[in-house]
């Protein structure tokens, strides 16, 4: 075997022992992203737990279940009590009370049908026995009685408090001011 020949062999090893030390490398880092992103959900869910996490997630469907004319699933995670305020994207007054809400949000399911939603969670924080969200909600729907598709966008906040049976609603603002407006 000529001198030239053990060198471009020596050369082929080192070029296969560099591959070798990129392609561990890309796998070592892809390996820490995929472990800090399950780290960073099991911390999320650490913080808020997992009642809290399962109470959002039946909120979602019940949200989506109102979007097409339901109301019932969505008024069912709401504290019944006095203190309960709904300021609703649809504007008007301030609804105190649970026998206030609970006819707004009947008034509310009759205004969708056919309804799709995407739910941007921003921020899930939860101290004790009270939580809260900032989310943006986009929604397609019918008006019922209409075929013409129509859609909202909100950016949503709403509290939660944990009661006997669970976490509730206690209040939900949403409003369609997405866009920064400097004052006129």
């Amino acid at each position: 075997v000529s001198k030239d020949a053990l060198q471009i062999e020596a050369l082929i090893r080192r070029q296969d022992v560099i591959d070798m030390g990129v392609n561990r490398f890309f796998v070592i880092a892809a390996l820490s992203l995929a472990f800090s992103q399950v780290a960073m959900a099991q911390a999320v869910q650490k913080k808020t737990g997992a009642e809290l996490m399962t109470f959002l997630t039946r909120l979602d469907a019940a949200q989506l279940e109102l979007h097409n004319g339901k109301a019932d699933s969505f008024k069912s995670l709401w504290s019944h009590g006095d203190d309960v305020t709904l300021s609703g994207g649809f504007g008007g007054a301030i609804e105190m009370g649970w026998t206030n809400i609970s006819n707004r949000l009947d008034w509310v399911g009759k205004q969708y049908s056919n309804g799709r939603n995407s739910i941007d969670r921003l921020v899930t924080n939860r101290s004790g026995d009270l939580a809260y969200v900032i989310q943006i909600e986009h929604i397609e729907f019918n008006v019922p009685g209409q075929s013409t598709p129509s859609s909202r966008d909100y950016r949503v906040t709403m509290i939660f408090r944990k009661e006997k049976g669970g976490w509730r609603i206690v209040h939900r603002q949403a409003d369609s001011n997405l866009t920064k407006q400097a004052p006129q």
